[in-house]
């Protein structure tokens, strides 16, 4: 489906990262034997074609097989794509398309599944609990060393990304498409996101 002219998605991000520091890849480094991510985009302000899709979450799960930077940014990575099972038919049309081709699509070139589950998100002021049938992340924003303010990051490799906050991922997990992953005490990012087009 075309996008018109206009179009534009905006929300919170939430990432657990496999690595164990900050994610060499907010800083254009590479990793050995490549990387794995849950990211979630919850959409908050966000209208395509006329159609509002606020209120909708979506998760990617994937795998990033390239140690380099830039094999990552040129081949991707691959995965699942899971979308709240909120979404009404109208939205389903859009979101088909626009979650493969945008949003974390952008990162994601091979696309093992694409399906609605239920997903539950739930926050205790700085936690974060996100849930689905094929995996789970909890995760907590970081405070700094004058013990009251988070840590940001700047400037980082991703653009749609803004006010990027550290977070310590609890624990994350994925089981599906023959993936199977269980990482506790990783880092994390919790970020605002801007799409448009």
């Amino acid at each position: 489906m075309e996008l018109k002219q206009g179009w534009h998605v905006k929300g919170t991000y939430n990432e657990g990262c496999a690595a164990e520091g900050a994610c060499p890849y907010y800083f254009g480094r590479g990793v050995d034997n490549g990387c794995r991510y849950f990211m979630t985009f919850r959409f908050q302000d966000a209208e395509v074609n006329g159609v509002d899709l606020s209120g909708i979450t979506v998760v990617y799960a994937g795998d990033i097989r390239y140690t380099s930077f830039e094999d990552f940014v040129k081949y991707g990575s691959e995965g699942g794509i899971y979308i709240s099972d909120n979404a009404t038919p109208e939205q389903r049309e859009i979101l088909n398309d626009l979650v493969k081709e945008n949003i974390g699509g952008v990162l994601m070139k091979t696309i093992r599944t694409v399906e609605y589950v239920p997903i539950d998100v739930e926050t205790d002021g700085s936690t974060i609990h996100i849930k689905m049938p094929a995996g789970e992340l909890k995760q907590t924003l970081v405070i700094g060393g004058d013990g009251c303010s988070n840590i940001f990051l700047n400037n980082t490799t991703l653009p749609f990304l803004s006010n990027v906050k550290a977070a310590h991922s609890h624990f994350w997990r994925f089981h599906d498409i023959g993936r199977h992953f269980f990482y506790r005490d990783r880092c994390g990012t919790w970020a605002d996101f801007a799409f448009a087009g």
